[in-house]
Order: C-alpha cells, then sequence, then structure tokens
C-alpha cells in the first residue's frame, strides 16, 4: 500500500513521435499568456473560470467536531491536553490501517469516513487541534522522489505533516500519519492554509481526470494555481494536462512556468524532453534529456543524504533500502557503496559487505586514476 498522499500528479503521457529536426533551443516561452493556458478553451473550445465549482474550505469545522474536542479545552495542563487530543485522533482513522493515498478528503469528511491520505488527516488534525487551543499548521516534507502508475498517468507523490508549536517539553511536535515518514531524517517546511488548499484542488483535479471530467479537471487545476501560482507542481499538471491533448505548444508553455519557479524541477524538465520530442524538435529534446540525467543524478545524493541520517539515527533498514535506491539512481560514486557495505557490516552480512567494499574501491581507483590524468594535463604546458 503507498502511503503517501498523490499531492502531485506529473508528467505521464503517451507521445507520438513526428518526423522534423530542430536545430536550435529555444529555452524561452512567451508566446502563450498565462490567461490563455488557463482558460482551458484550446481543449474545451470555451473559456473556463474557477467559480464553476464553490471554494471549499478544508479545515472547516462541524457541530460533531466541536464536541469531539469540547472537554480538552477545559484541561488547563496543554501538555496532558495535547496526548488526550493526540489518542482521540487514533479512534477516529490517524492509523496507517485507515490510510488511502487517494482519498482526498477534508477535515469534515476525513472525520466521517475515517479515512485519509496524508493531507486529508493533516487538515483533519489541524482542525480539532485548532479547536482545542493548539497552534497547528502544515508542513510539506521533503521526501526523494516518490512515483506511482495510476490510469496511465505517472504520478510523483508529495507528502504532508502537522507541526504543532507550544506544547510544554516538546515544542514544537510533528504529528506524521505515515509509517514510512515517522521519522526526523526528512527535511520540512511550513507552508500556510493556502498551500495545502492548492495541493486539495490540485488532488481533486487528478481525481475528475480519472472519472474522464476534463472541464471538472480543469476547473479545479486552475482553482489551484489561483490560490499558489508559485507552486511549479501545479505548471507542469497542466502541462501534462495539454500533452494528454497533444496541445504540445501550451503544454510547454505551462512546462517553462513550473521550470522559471525551480530550476531543477525534473517533472518540468522530464516533460518538456517528451513535448519537443513530440513535435519532432529532438535538438530540443535531447538538451532537456541531458538535464534529465542530472536530476537523476542529484536524486541520487538526496537519497544518499537521507540514508547516512539514517544510518547515524540507527535505522539501518531504512538506510539500507535509501543507498540502495541511491545507487540505482547513479552507480559511479564509491561513497554510496562504502555506506551499503558499513550497512551491510552492521547487519552481520559479511558476504554483502565484501561485495559493496570491493565495489568501492574500483570506482575509488578510477576516480583516482582519472583525477591524476586531469593534474598532468593542467601541469604538462
Amino acid at each position: 500500500m503507498r502511503r503517501s498522499g498523490h499531492i502531485g500528479w506529473v508528467v505521464g503521457m503517451l507521445l507520438l513521435a513526428v518526423a522534423g529536426c530542430q536545430t536550435t533551443v529555444d529555452l524561452t516561452d512567451d508566446r502563450i499568456p498565462d490567461a490563455d493556458l488557463l482558460s482551458g478553451e484550446a481543449i474545451l473550445g470555451e473559456p473556463i473560470t474557477g467559480t464553476e465549482h464553490p471554494d471549499i474550505d478544508i479545515v472547516a469545522i462541524n457541530d460533531d467536531m466541536r464536541e469531539f474536542v469540547a472537554d480538552l479545552r477545559d484541561v488547563s495542563n496543554k501538555a496532558r491536553r495535547f496526548w488526550r487530543l493526540l489518542q482521540r485522533m487514533r479512534g477516529v482513522g490517524g492509523e496507517p490501517g485507515r490510510y488511502d493515498a487517494y482519498a482526498n478528503l477534508t477535515a469534515q469528511e476525513a472525520f466521517v469516513e475515517k479515512r485519509g491520505n496524508c493531507l486529508a488527516f493533516s487538515s483533519l488534525f489541524i482542525a480539532l487541534a485548532r479547536e482545542a487551543g493548539f497552534d497547528a499548521r502544515y508542513q510539506l516534507v521533503d521526501i526523494p522522489p516518490d512515483y506511482d502508475s495510476v490510469d496511465g498517468m505517472v504520478v510523483l507523490n508529495r507528502h504532508v505533516n502537522v507541526r504543532v508549536n507550544g506544547v510544554p517539553g516538546r515544542d514544537p511536535v510533528t504529528i506524521e500519519f505515515s509509517r514510512e515518514y515517522a521519522n526526523s531524517i526528512h527535511d520540512r517546511q511550513v507552508v500556510d492554509d493556502q498551500f495545502a488548499l492548492g495541493l486539495h484542488y490540485n488532488n481533486l483535479a487528478f481525481s475528475h481526470a480519472r472519472a474522464g471530467d476534463q472541464r471538472a479537471a480543469l476547473v479545479y487545476l486552475r482553482k489551484a494555481l489561483d490560490e499558489t501560482p508559485e507552486n511549479p507542481d501545479l505548471w507542469t499538471n497542466l502541462g501534462v494536462f495539454y500533452a494528454r491533448h497533444e496541445q504540445f505548444d501550451r503544454a510547454i508553455a505551462a512546462y517553462h512556468r513550473g521550470l522559471a519557479l525551480d530550476g531543477d524541477h525534473s517533472p518540468a524538465i522530464r516533460g518538456l524532453a517528451n513535448a519537443h520530442e513530440a513535435l519532432g524538435q529532438r535538438a530540443n529534446a535531447r538538451f532537456y534529456e541531458r538535464r534529465m540525467a542530472h536530476s537523476r543524478i542529484r536524486d541520487g545524493y538526496t537519497y544518499y543524504i537521507l540514508a547516512q541520517r539514517a544510518y547515524r539515527a540507527e535505522m539501518t533498514a531504512e538506510s539500507l533500502e535509501l543507498v540502495s535506491q541511491a545507487i540505482r539512481l547513479y552507480r559511479r560514486d564509491h561513497r554510496f557503496y562504502e555506506l551499503q557495505g558499513n550497512i551491510h557490516d552492521q547487519l552481520g552480512d559479511e558476504d554483502a559487505a565484501r561485495e559493496s567494499y570491493k565495489r568501492a574501491r574500483i570506482l575509488a581507483r578510477r576516480y583516482e586514476m582519472n583525477s591524476a590524468e586531469v593534474l598532468g594535463v593542467q601541469g604538462s604546458g
């Protein structure tokens, strides 16, 4: 079972290659204005607006929820009040057995249905915690790239949890609803309710796209971008939408918006490579394919850093999984294999450790030889 919420849905498409060539790479794209991209008219034949579906308050609270935590407000000891809130949250679905990665629900819906993804459970906890007198906020967790495949779309999962400030003796506290990320090795960033609402609208767009309702999907994606136009995932998703309808010029324009916000945004880079390939613009496609290779290397180092953190925290099994993923993405750094060998040693697997150290020595010698050659050339004038 996938345990992270599907906050980003990106770059899943089937493309037809078109014969032709392009000898120059155009890295700017201001020919198609934002208003055109957001209107959806090129796909639907008429413009859409974000008001076609009502606005949503994902942390709105109802009378049943107020009653659920009413007595907690009378607990003067704030630490005791917090731990009681945690216990009650477990009773309304806050455990992995009721975790559904594609249940994109508001706080009220999650309270009734007792299920949800990371965003839904975070919204529920934040709503209840605030009603109980706590300063609770969303956190975006910097997990390594985590892909899934759903109905012909490649889904890049993001992850959120909750930060609670002002808990005596434990300030701040992170509330995590996924066992997969129930540790401190991932960096976290507090985001506001508006950012989280943009994620919720984005997930609704994904759900409607899966159901074949293209208009509703575009409306909710537009609502997401109206809330948080600074989120590169959303522009990339708009590019995916256009690419799936073979509107590749508009897809490229949307991908460029995402890349302008994050110059290393791997999904936007991959989308640009695919879209240029579909248009027969081979030189442009190769340019972004080369950038994709660099993105994979960077992702490899992301996993390596997390593996180091897990190893230092004595989370041996997690560390081995992370460093193995780093090696799958990038096999040329001897340090990856050295760490893998250390982990195998700690697990008592001498044969596996020996193989890892052997590979590390081979790569280290190759690195030293290459370095010596470079130094030799530099000194030969």
